[in-house]
């Protein structure tokens, strides 16, 4: 129950342990004791960032301004170190994706050209870091920083009161930029609205024990929108890099029939991503935290009543 509240448990030690556990879990992975290999490393506590920003963000009413922004600008800033190379890494992850999805229209090796620029980019990347000031060595400190201030966090309440403004807030920006997304599709504002998502996904994990059956389908549908929504925005950025840099791309690389590929997919996954928003964010936003607060308080009862006794044994018959 690593990413979940525990009944009984005080909101502030279930949101501070949440985020303990998320920055040793880094700390493990950007040391090398995880026995990952980098990349899969910074793939990871860019992740575990991105968990618990979504923490910060549910509780930033009750730690005050001042601590949210701190915090919330502190792990974005790691995140940010480690953002060049796992940039370059996916944008081949997102070529390899298209051509696999599109296996049966295209030839295996169609865009094998503008694989090995990405490639190569991938690599210079890698090696325009300086030894004397590399970015895990500066995010491992920031992290070791950061976990010291975790336990001086100050909460005003310690039950549901600290949740719910922030789940509010949340869910009533991601409807917003659901809405907004819906009527300019741009890569910027699908962009925020996979943020938000993010959010609301990371949130109802940290609630699931409310009522975990009902809570799992609402997550499975969260996690694959944000998956949707990751997908295209990886989609745009690659077709930004490929048509803004002639020197790297040409005709030769049939960058024409690869943008057009990526329109095809993005147009693919919005319409996806319309449908399953439709249901998530069907919900106005009181109604929403309400239902969840409902089911948050049956759980407390339950976490509350004390073990049922066990029958005593029927005495034998003389």
């Amino acid at each position: 129950m690593a990413y979940q509240l525990k009944p009984n448990e005080p909101v502030s030690r279930g949101i501070k342990r949440i985020v303990l556990e998320q920055i040793d879990k880094a700390l493990e992975q950007l040391t090398g004791k995880a026995g990952t290999s980098e990349e899969k490393a910074v793939h990871e506590s860019r992740k575990r960032f991105k968990q618990i920003r979504a923490v910060i963000r549910l509780v930033q009413e009750d730690i005050g301004k001042a601590t949210y922004k701190r915090e919330n600008a502190c792990f974005r800033d790691i995140g940010r170190l480690l953002s060049d190379v796992r940039d370059a890494q996916v944008r081949i992850e997102t070529l390899d994706k298209l051509t696999a999805h599109f296996s049966e229209a295209i030839a295996p090796d169609q865009f094998a050209k503008v694989r090995q620029t990405l490639e190569a980019d991938y690599r210079s990347t890698q090696n325009s870091v300086p030894a004397e000031n590399n970015p895990t060595t500066s995010a491992i400190a920031m992290l070791k920083k950061a976990r010291k201030r975790v336990d001086d966090w100050p909460f005003q309440h310690d039950d549901w009161f600290s949740l719910q403004h922030g789940l509010n807030q949340m869910y009533k920006q991601g409807k917003e930029a659901f809405r907004v997304a819906g009527e300019q599709p741009t890569a910027e504002n699908m962009h925020e609205w996979r943020k938000r998502v993010k959010d609301l996904w990371y949130h109802l994990k940290i609630l699931q024990p409310v009522w975990p059956g009902m809570m799992a389908e609402q997550i499975e549908q969260a996690h694959l929108l944000a998956n949707d929504l990751g997908d295209d925005h990886d989609l745009a950025v690659l077709c930004e890099f490929v048509t803004t840099q002639p020197k790297r791309f040409n005709k030769k690389d049939r960058i024409d029939e690869l943008v057009n590929l990526i329109g095809c997919r993005r147009e693919q996954l919005q319409m996806a991503a319309k449908l399953r928003g439709q249901r998530l964010y069907a919900e106005r936003a009181k109604a929403f935290v309400d239902r969840i607060k409902a089911y948050w308080q049956v759980w407390q009862t339950e976490a509350e009543m004390p073990s049922p006794k066990k029958p005593s044994s029927l005495a034998k018959a003389s």
